[in-house]
């Protein structure tokens, strides 16, 4: 059994500030939320742990931290990886730390590679995945070099350029780079290195080739310099001019994410308020209906106490004189025959002063109810006024902010279109110094002893089981389509129903190329072949953008057509399924499934959204 790498925490610490960590479990792990808030610096210094060259971005807020701690687990072995932010050597530590430990000592690892000794990252990380040692040929010739582990990271850590890009996904572009790089594929798929090869070349085609290579390095020199005496007269300047626009795309990107910020709140705002206005009339009109009906029913009251006090005065009336003599006959009040009425109509007076009683009370009973309903109603007329001035005003202030959000995207906008050009200008600078580098090692090569030549070709059986692989992934992901995968030699790449994956939507692109490197961490797994088993995938479900806020701009049709769909949630409900003996990390600007709660472990970049963790770095 292979052993496999999986990352236990990323953290940064400083003299003067407390430590920032982020964990990582077995398994799936996602971290989403507000873009700027370091999930591309949280990608980038991983890959500096893991020997990466290239310089971290100088952000603010990193300026208080001076290292940073990649915890690892190999097997049973707990181990630490740290490296100064400002680059340099790596340090490794035993168990998993983040911060140096008093009397614990660290060893020194290069950051070069040097396959003559395990005294650098790179050795180290391909002996513990069991690749040390192992060959590569880095020409059609067959010359061979030591791998790196550099050669295997971006099968294991794919950033956001990269995932969308029209190039294989087992290919950096890089010509000069492209038979070392198809091998190391040829290396994952089989298990099988290039120690076997031996070079094949006459004295004849040596230097014809050699020839042939350096004029075709110096049309490309020329081709390059063409284009940038046209289009980059400034080309001295381009890359101070690349630090200027970075400084100037985030304080614009920032201001941007401020004001679409405030017009959000001051929406919830608006939509609050709108609600207490129309909860107020509602009551406010049934505080009128009910006052209109007690009106009434004190009229009612009124009405009996008037019809029973007259009964009351009848009664009394004929009562009187009933208990002397008949003024007639002279007949006693006890033999006087109509005594009997007036029993009946003392009952009668009696029944109708208790009712007018109890009317009485129930009358003071609606008189302090009427009296509460008059006290709310002038309540009610106060408020109501204060909130429709409350709304106005936040109309006004959405209306004020209105143009500032235009000029906002207006800037992001403009500084992307010279962040563009500069970029571009700043690859022209590479690849001539990349073709110019080419060109002294084309003129100083010289030609060894050859022995048989060897087709340098990947296996056609391995590369069909591989592409049923990511046939499986898409299927899985409930990819539109059949899902009929073939490897295209010729393009190095995938067809998906008989399509060339390049010929997508950037969306869809990013889709396919994570199911590449997702299929072939599952193909190594289950044949137990050498693969880091981990694989992280920075923004792998671009098609599910917002296309009025993403950089990259409207979908295409395929990007609609998957967009609209639920692949999203199987992508996720997939990888958590199939974490037994991997590790997924996934960086993501969209919001996830509801329930990736319960497939991942989840870390939420809130940013200026406020609630739960800012990001990476505290917030400034």
């Amino acid at each position: 059994m292979m052993n496999r790498l999986d990352l236990a925490h990323l953290a940064f610490s400083g003299p003067h500030v407390a430590n920032v960590k982020i964990e990582f479990k077995s398994g799936l792990n996602l971290i989403y939320g507000a873009s700027n808030t370091g999930k591309s610096f949280a990608y980038k210094s991983i890959d500096a742990a893991l020997g990466a060259g290239s310089q971290l971005p100088d952000i603010e807020q990193r300026r208080e931290f001076d290292t940073l701690w990649l915890a690892l687990t190999s097997g049973a072995q707990q181990m630490t990886l740290s490296r100064a932010l400002a680059g340099g050597a790596i340090h490794l530590w035993s168990g998993h730390v983040s911060q140096p430990t008093r009397g614990e000592n660290s060893r020194a690892l290069g950051q070069r590679n040097n396959a003559s000794n395990m005294e650098n990252v790179s050795q180290f990380l391909l002996n513990e995945i069991g690749l040390r040692g192992k060959l590569i040929a880095e020409n059609v010739s067959g010359s061979k070099r030591a791998l790196s582990f550099r050669d295997i990271v971006r099968f294991c850590m794919v950033d956001e350029t990269s995932i969308q890009s029209e190039g294989s996904p087992a290919l950096s572009g890089q010509f000069a780079n492209a038979t070392a790089e198809r091998r190391v594929f040829q290396l994952l798929l089989t298990g099988t290195d290039d120690s076997a090869i031996q070079e094949v070349i006459s004295q004849g085609d040596f230097r014809a080739s050699k020839a042939a290579k350096i004029e075709l390095v110096d049309e490309l020199i020329a081709a390059i310099e063409v284009n940038l005496a046209n289009d980059f007269p400034d080309a001295a300047e381009l890359r101070a001019q690349d630090e200027k626009v970075e400084i100037n795309f985030v304080a614009a990107q920032a201001e941007f994410d401020t004001t679409r910020g405030s017009i959000k709140a001051l929406l919830t705002e608006k939509r609050a308020i709108g609600q207490k206005i129309s909860q107020k009339r509602e009551r406010l009109d049934e505080v009128e209906m009910n006052l209109d009906r007690f009106a009434q029913l004190q009229q009612i009251y009124q009405s009996d106490i008037e019809r029973l006090e007259a009964i009351e005065e009848a009664g009394f009336l004929l009562t009187l004189g009933g208990d002397h003599d008949c003024p007639l006959c002279g007949a006693l009040p006890t033999a006087q025959r109509y005594m009997q009425g007036i029993e009946e109509i003392s009952h009668a007076q009696s029944a109708a002063k208790a009712e007018i009683r109890k009317i009485l009370q129930q009358q003071a009973d609606l008189s302090e109810t009427v009296q509460q309903l008059y006290v709310e109603r002038e309540g009610l007329s106060i408020d109501l006024p204060a909130l429709i001035t409350g709304l106005e005003n936040i109309e006004r202030d959405l209306t004020n902010l209105a143009p500032a959000m235009t000029e906002a995207h207006r800037k992001v906008t403009e500084i992307l279109a010279v962040r563009d050009r500069v970029k571009r200008g700043l690859s022209l600078l590479d690849q001539q110094a990349s073709l110019l580098e080419r060109r002294d090692a084309l003129a100083a090569a010289r030609r060894e002893r050859p022995a048989d030549r060897t087709r340098l070709r990947v296996s056609s059986t391995a590369v069909h089981e591989f592409a049923q692989m990511v046939s499986r992934v898409l299927t899985a992901w409930r990819f539109p389509g059949n899902c009929h995968v073939s490897f295209d030699e010729e393009t190095f790449d995938l067809r998906i129903d008989g399509k060339r994956r390049r010929d997508n939507g950037k969306g869809v692109r990013a889709i396919t190329h994570a199911a590449f490197k997702v299929a072939l961490l599952l193909y190594c797994r289950e044949r137990n072949l050498p693969h880091p088993g981990f694989l992280v995938l920075d923004t792998p479900l671009l098609t599910y953008r917002d296309p009025l806020t993403s950089k990259y701009g409207e979908l295409s049709g395929d990007e609609e057509e998957i967009a609209a769909m639920s692949l999203k949630d199987h992508f996720f409900e997939h990888l958590a399924s199939e974490s037994q003996g991997s590790q997924f990390i996934v960086l993501e600007n969209v919001d996830p499934p509801t329930n990736v709660a319960n497939l991942a472990h989840v870390e939420v970049f809130n940013g200026n959204r406020g609630g739960g963790r800012f990001g990476l770095f505290p917030g400034s």
